[in-house]
C-alpha cells in the first residue's frame, strides 16, 4: 500500500493569491476545465504539426545534421522495418483541384510543338500551338476545342471513349508530358500522360499516370525543403516512395492523390500560356535524393511498409495501428535550427469550439477529458467535451484548427505546477485556494491519488481532485499555531493529519475533528520532523533530523530510533517520497532548485538528481496520477 510524502513541516507555510481553475492533465489524471473566456479566446501552447505518426520530417534534419545516415533515420522511425527494392512502376495521381470538373484547359510546355489527345480505338487527335479546353456538355462526350495561338477558334472533336490520355510531343516525337491549367495565365506542367476519366455525363477526373521515380522528384522538395541535409532528403525519399506504393496497395481503385491527404506532389513547373517555367517544383539536390535512393523501400513482413510521416512529432512519436509505427520519445525532433512547430503558440477562438455546442448552443467549458499520456502536457489530446447551454457534446478529435492535437491553454504565471514525471515539465497547472492558505499533501480519500488540503488557522478544507474551486468538506481541528503533519498512520490508505506541540504528537486516524486518537512522545522539541513509510509495511512513522543526521522510527513510539543515518548538509531543505515506486520512503535535500535523491534508507551519492522549477518555489511531494511513484509539484508566488 501506497503512503504519502510530505515536506518538513517547517517549510510548509508561504502565501500566494489564488482563484479559478485553469486546467489540468493526463489520461490517469482528472479532466481539465477550461471555462469560457471573457477575451473571446484562449492562449494555447502546443507540440507538433500534423497527426505526428512515423517519421518526423524536422527530426529526421536533426539527425542528418547530427550524423546519422539516411537508413539509421528510418530505422529509428519505423523500427522493425527493413530495406526492400522495388521497380518502376506507373502511379495514377488524382489531381485533387480536377476532381468532377466539367472542364478543363490543357497546352505543350516549351520544348513541344503539340499536343495529342487520344480516345478509343486509336482515334487520335493533334493540336499545334495554342490550348484545348475538354468539357463534358453535350451527349455523353469530352468535346476538345482548340483555340490557337493567335486566339482564334480552331477544330472541335467529339470523343466517345471513357477517358482520354494527353501528351505533349517534340520533333522526334518525345513525351514531354502535358499542362494542365490552373488559371487564364498560369497551369502546372506534368510529366507522363495526363487522364480524362469519365464520372458521369458531365463530370470526369483529371489524372497523372506518371512513372515513380519521376513522380517522387515532385514530391520530396514538397516534403522536405530542398536545401535540407541530404541524408534527410534520402530519408524523405524513401519513406515518400514506400508510403505511396502501400497506400496504393490498400485500395480497391489503386490511386494516390496530390495533397497533404496522400502526400503532397507538384508536378514538374508551374508555366505560363506560352510553356516557359515561371516557378520549377523539382530540384537539383532532391533529384539527387531520389536518384541516389532509386527504389529503396522499407519493408515489414514482406511488403513495402505504410512510412506515414509529418513535419514534426513534438517530440513523442504517435502510435498507429501498424507494428513498426510506436509511440516512443524522439531525441532528434526539436534539435534542428530554423523549426518553429515542435513547439508554438497559437490562439482558440470560442466560436471555433463553440460551433460543436449541440442545437448551436452558447459554450460553457471546453473540457479536455483524456491524453494519451506520453510526453508534455500529459500528451496528446484523445477526447474533449464541449459543456453548453443546450447540452454536452464528446468530442474524438480536439484539433480545432490547430497545429495539432498536442496543446494546452497557457498556464498562468502563478498557482500549483505539478509533474508526472521526476522532470522538468508540469502538466498539472491549476489555481486553487487564498492568501495564506496553508499547503497540505495527502490521498484523502484512499483512491491511491494525492490532492490538496487548505489550512486556515485551525479549519482544514479538502479537495479530492486536483483542481480548483470549491473544497469538498471541512473541519477543524487543533489550534492555530500547531505544527501540522500529515500520514498514513494506521494502514487504512487514507491519509490524516497530527499536530505537534514540542515532542507530543496527537494523532487521528481520519480527518474530522475531535481529540487525538492517539499521542506519543519522540525526540526533541526543536527536532525537524519528518513522516514517511521507511518499511514499506503501509503505515507513517516519524524521522527527526539533526543537522545532516537521521533518526529513523518504523513504529509509532517513543524511545530510540530504528535506524540513525547521515545524508547532505545541515542546511539542506529536505523532503521525503518514494521515488522508485518500491513503497519505501526516502530522503531528498533540495539546493535551490536541483534535487537529490535517494532511493535508500542510507548516507553517500543521491541516486537520481533532478532540476525542476525555481528556487523561490514552494516545493510540493505527492503521487498526482496514482502510479505509486512520488514526483514533484511547486506552488508559485506572483
Amino acid at each position: 500500500m501506497r503512503s504519502v510524502r510530505h515536506l518538513l513541516a517547517s517549510a510548509l507555510a508561504a502565501a500566494l493569491t489564488l482563484g479559478v481553475v485553469v486546467g489540468l492533465p493526463t489520461a490517469a489524471s482528472a479532466a481539465e476545465t477550461y471555462p469560457r473566456p471573457g477575451s473571446g479566446s484562449w492562449e494555447i501552447q502546443g507540440r507538433g504539426w500534423g497527426h505526428g505518426i512515423g517519421m518526423s520530417q524536422w527530426g529526421a534534419q536533426g539527425a542528418a545534421l547530427q550524423g546519422l545516415t539516411h537508413r539509421q533515420i528510418l530505422g529509428f522511425y519505423y523500427p522493425g522495418t527493413s530495406v526492400g527494392s522495388v521497380g518502376n512502376s506507373t502511379l495514377q495521381v488524382r489531381l485533387m483541384a480536377h476532381q468532377d470538373t466539367g472542364s478543363v484547359t490543357l497546352w505543350a510546355p516549351q520544348g513541344a510543338n503539340r499536343l495529342q489527345v487520344a480516345g478509343a480505338g486509336n482515334t487520335t487527335r493533334t493540336y499545334a500551338g495554342g490550348y484545348v479546353t475538354v468539357d463534358r456538355a453535350d451527349d455523353n462526350r469530352f468535346w476538345v476545342r482548340h483555340t490557337r495561338a493567335n486566339g482564334s477558334a480552331g477544330p472541335v472533336h467529339a470523343f466517345t471513349a471513357p477517358e482520354l490520355t494527353v501528351t505533349a510531343r517534340n520533333s522526334d516525337n518525345d513525351n514531354l508530358g502535358a499542362v494542365v491549367g490552373s488559371s487564364s495565365s498560369r497551369g502546372t506542367w506534368y510529366r507522363g500522360t495526363i487522364q480524362l476519366v469519365r464520372e458521369n455525363s458531365t463530370l470526369f477526373d483529371v489524372r497523372n499516370h506518371v512513372a515513380l521515380e519521376q513522380y517522387l522528384r515532385g514530391v520530396v522538395p514538397h516534403e522536405s525543403p530542398s536545401y535540407w541535409e541530404m541524408d534527410a532528403l534520402k530519408a524523405q525519399a524513401v519513406a515518400a516512395r514506400s508510403y505511396v506504393l502501400a497506400e496504393i496497395a490498400g485500395n480497391s481503385a489503386g490511386l494516390t492523390c496530390d495533397t497533404t491527404s496522400c502526400q503532397v506532389y507538384r508536378g514538374r513547373a508551374v508555366v505560363n500560356r506560352a510553356g516557359a517555367v515561371v516557378t520549377p517544383q523539382e530540384f537539383a539536390s532532391t533529384n539527387t535524393a531520389v536518384a541516389e535512393t532509386s527504389g529503396e523501400v522499407r519493408t515489414y513482413g514482406g511488403s513495402v511498409a505504410f512510412t506515414q510521416f509529418s513535419s514534426t512529432n513534438g517530440g513523442w512519436s504517435k502510435a498507429s495501428t501498424r507494428p513498426y509505427l510506436v509511440a516512443k520519445r524522439d531525441p532528434y525532433t526539436g534539435t534542428a535550427p530554423g523549426d518553429t512547430r515542435t513547439t508554438w503558440t497559437d490562439r482558440l477562438s470560442v466560436s471555433t469550439v463553440e460551433a460543436y455546442c449541440p442545437s448551436n448552443g452558447r459554450l460553457r467549458n471546453l473540457v479536455i477529458t483524456k491524453r494519451d499520456g506520453n510526453g508534455a502536457f500529459g500528451g496528446r489530446i484523445t477526447e474533449a467535451r464541449v459543456e453548453c447551454d443546450t447540452g454536452n457534446r464528446t468530442l474524438t478529435n480536439a484539433r480545432f484548427d490547430l497545429f495539432s492535437e498536442w496543446w494546452r491553454v497557457t498556464p498562468p504565471p502563478t498557482g500549483f505546477f505539478l509533474s508526472n514525471t521526476l522532470g522538468a515539465e508540469a502538466e498539472i497547472v491549476f489555481q486553487y485556494g487564498r492568501d495564506g492558505d496553508q499547503v497540505l499533501i495527502g490521498d484523502w480519500d484512499g483512491n491511491r491519488t494525492d490532492t490538496i488540503t487548505l489550512r486556515r488557522g485551525k479549519t482544514f478544507h479538502v479537495s479530492n481532485t486536483l483542481r480548483g474551486g470549491d473544497a469538498d468538506y471541512s473541519f477543524p481541528y487543533g489550534r492555530a499555531n500547531d505544527v501540522i503533519l500529515i500520514g498514513d498512520w494506521d494502514g487504512d490508505g487514507r491519509d490524516s493529519i497530527a499536530v505537534r506541540r514540542g515532542r507530543e504528537y496527537h494523532i487521528r486516524n481520519d480527518n474530522r475533528s475531535g481529540p487525538a486518537q492517539r499521542v506519543i512522545t519522540y525526540g526533541h522539541a526543536n527536532d525537524d520532523v519528518l513522516v514517511g513509510d521507511w518499511n514499506g509495511d503501509g503505515r507513517d512513522t516519524l524521522a527527526v533530523r539533526r543537522g545532516s543526521v537521521y533518526h529513523v522510527k518504523n513504529s509509532l513510539t517513543g524511545g530510540d530510533a530504528d535506524a540513525v543515518i547521515t545524508y547532505g548538509r545541515a542546511g539542506d531543505d529536505v523532503i521525503v517520497g518514494d521515488w522508485n515506486g518500491d513503497r519505501r520512503d526516502t530522503f531528498g535535500v533540495r539546493r535551490g532548485n536541483v534535487y537529490h535523491l535517494k532511493n535508500s534508507i542510507s548516507g553517500g551519492d543521491a541516486d537520481r538528481v533532478v532540476t525542476f522549477g525555481r528556487a523561490s518555489d514552494e516545493v510540493l511531494v505527492g503521487d498526482w496520477n496514482g502510479d505509486r511513484r512520488d514526483t514533484l509539484g511547486l506552488r508559485r508566488l506572483s
